[in-house]
Parts: structure tokens; sequence; C-alpha cells
């Protein structure tokens, strides 16, 4: 039975696929337009940290994203992943835009923290936002804040309005992930973003998150932890010209493994930098982008050295300006060890 409903499917698909262009226009009452986007990246790579396989093939991502407009001022965001062989709702929410400074948003979607982290995957000029090689496990700027829960998808509700050229974002989480709610602790954020003279963009985030006492230790009080950002980027994606990210995070991080450590601290700063060289007149590349990437991370700021360093150098060919190939190496190098590299080999595909 499930076959034969498969085949049915797939016939529907080539039928409809087949059909004339005008014969797929739907109309439904009450729906201004329903928009669908994909986005595929396939992915080789290698690593030097021992234990694991030297060269993979990967397929990063695979989504599949819906997104409805209804009265002019109703949009809901349906957005799910299928790479790395496993399937995993993304994004789900419904946004209410009453007025530029009173728009409302409830589900799951990303946390207003950390810039690099808040860019789409289609355009970040970097291959990973974390840059951390294959099996490695060390600190970088992106991965540290979203390890320590600041950052990344979870369930919530958020408000943001636009009052001239700032942009201000504020809202609540449950502060446990995706999917989940799994301790009464909640979390809150904040966010201000400025459009700032000669092209640039400047912005502040603030993290509160609120995790509650062990089960088996009922008299203990919760923990408060707070993240704060500061970041500055100029230039507009895929566009000739120089683009910047300046980005730095600081705050409370997690207990570290030595108990004279009171009250640790994370630190962590990145500056990510290209230049974009249109080639309109090369078939099939319109773009060539050099891109180069500082990232310095210290998860509790105890003294021991543990900090780690990150190098990224590469460049970015652009086939469309949703069709790129990125080619690029990453190297992180930790305080106290010898160092481990990565190469790593990216088609990236948006549709």
């Amino acid at each position: 039975m499930t076959g034969t409903r498969i085949a049915i499917v797939l016939l529907g698909l080539a039928a409809l696929g087949s059909a004339p262009l005008a014969a797929q226009n739907v109309s439904v009452q009450g729906i201004d337009s329903i928009h669908l986007r994909a986005n595929v990246q396939p992915r080789f790579d290698t690593t030097s940290v021992d234990g694991e396989p030297g060269t993979a093939w990967e397929l990063r991502r695979a989504r599949v994203m819906f997104r409805m407009f209804a009265a002019g001022w109703v949009r809901a965001d349906v957005e799910a992943d299928f790479g790395r062989g496993r399937a995993r709702l993304t994004d789900g929410f419904v946004q209410l835009s009453f007025d530029p400074r009173f728009v409302v948003r409830a589900g799951q979607f990303k946390k207003p923290f950390d810039t690099l982290e808040l860019t789409s995957s289609r355009e970040i000029l970097v291959v990973e936002r974390d840059g951390l090689p294959r099996g490695a496990s060390l600190p970088t700027p992106t991965g540290l804040a979203g390890d320590l829960g600041y950052s990344d998808r979870d369930l919530g509700a958020e408000w943001r309005g636009r009052f001239g050229a700032a942009t201000v974002i504020a809202g609540f989480w449950n502060g446990a992930g995706t999917d989940v709610e799994d301790d009464d602790g909640k979390q809150v954020a904040g966010r201000v973003e400025i459009a700032a003279p000669g092209g640039w963009k400047v912005a502040g985030a603030w993290s509160g998150l609120r995790r509650s006492a062990p089960q088996d230790a009922p008299d203990e009080d919760g923990t408060w932890s707070n993240a704060f950002e500061l970041a500055g980027t100029y230039g507009a994606y895929a566009e000739p010209g120089a683009k910047v990210l300046l980005h730095a995070m600081f705050g409370d991080g997690e207990s570290a493994d030595d108990p004279a450590v009171d009250d640790p601290s994370f630190r962590a700063l990145q500056a990510i930098l290209a230049w974009h060289l249109a080639t309109y007149d090369v078939p099939y590349l319109i773009g060539v982008e050099p891109v180069a990437r500082f990232g310095w991370a210290d998860p509790d700021g105890d003294g021991d050295d543990d900090e780690a360093t990150l190098f990224t150098a590469g460049v970015n060919l652009y086939h469309h300006e949703r069709v790129k190939t990125h080619l690029q190496v990453d190297h992180v190098s930790p305080a106290e060890r010898d160092g481990e590299t990565a190469v790593r080999f990216q088609t990236t595909l948006g549709f």
C-alpha cells in the first residue's frame, strides 16, 4: 500500500511538472501568495583530526521552505531540513505585521543573538559559521555562543519595530532549544540594529538565560546567565565591493572544572573580510570573492589557556546570485595543543 501511494504522488508531481506553466497557477481564497524556496548544499571536506575519516562527502543542508502571505499583514513560514541523513523542523512560525513599529512573531525561529548566526546560510561568506574541523572539539565564537544556549533556534515569541534607521527586537523563549521544553527556566533577549552612515550597520544585543536548579537539589536556586554582543557589518550580499563583519561577544559561561573558579565568563572575537569582484563577461561566473576570517574564543576565562584561535582563508565563486562554490581552508589552533586543520570544498545551490 505504501509503495502504491508513493507511486501515485510521483505520478502527480510528474504530471504537474509536464503541464504548461500557466496551468500551474493556484488560487486559494484568503491567501495572497505562497512561495517555495529550496537550499541544497553538498560538501566535500578533509580533516587532520585523528580518528576521523580523512575525507568525507556530506549533504550539509537540504531544506525546503514554504512561505505564505495573507491579508497583506499575515505571514507563515514552515521550513524542514533533510540534510545529514535526518529530517527536522528548522523554522515554523506565524508573523503578524500590524505596523512597521509593531511586528509580532511566534513559533520556532532564531533568537536575536550572534550576527553571523542570524545571517542566512545562503548568504554567509564562509562555509561554516563555526569553522570547526570535523571531529575537533575546540571553542569558536559562533559555536561557543550556541553551545552556551544564547543563540540559534528556539520556541518563543518576539516583537520587532522599525523606527527610522533603528530596528528594535525583544522576546522570550523556552531556553531549551528547538522542539523541546525540558526546563522551567526561560530566556529573554533584546537587540538594536542601526543603519549607520557610510553603508555600515551596527548592532548591540543582550541575552538572558535562566536555568532551573537540578531536580536532585530542590533547595538550590536557579542560575541566571547573561551575554552581550556588539557587531558592525558593511556591504551587501553578492554586490561588488567590500564585505566586513566585526563581532564581539562576552558574558557568563558554564561552570569550569576547576572549583576555584567561582564566576566563569566567556569571551569571543571574530572578523570576516571579503572583496567581491564582478566578472560578468566570464561564462558561468559572475563574481569572484576572496574571503578571510579571524576568530578567538575563551569558554570560561579561568586562565587555563583553553581558548582557541580560528583562521579561515578561501574564495567564493559565484555562478549565479544564489549558486556559488566555496573553496576554503579552516585552521583552529588551541592554546596548549598542536593545531588542527581542515580543508573544505562546498558547492552551494539555492533556489
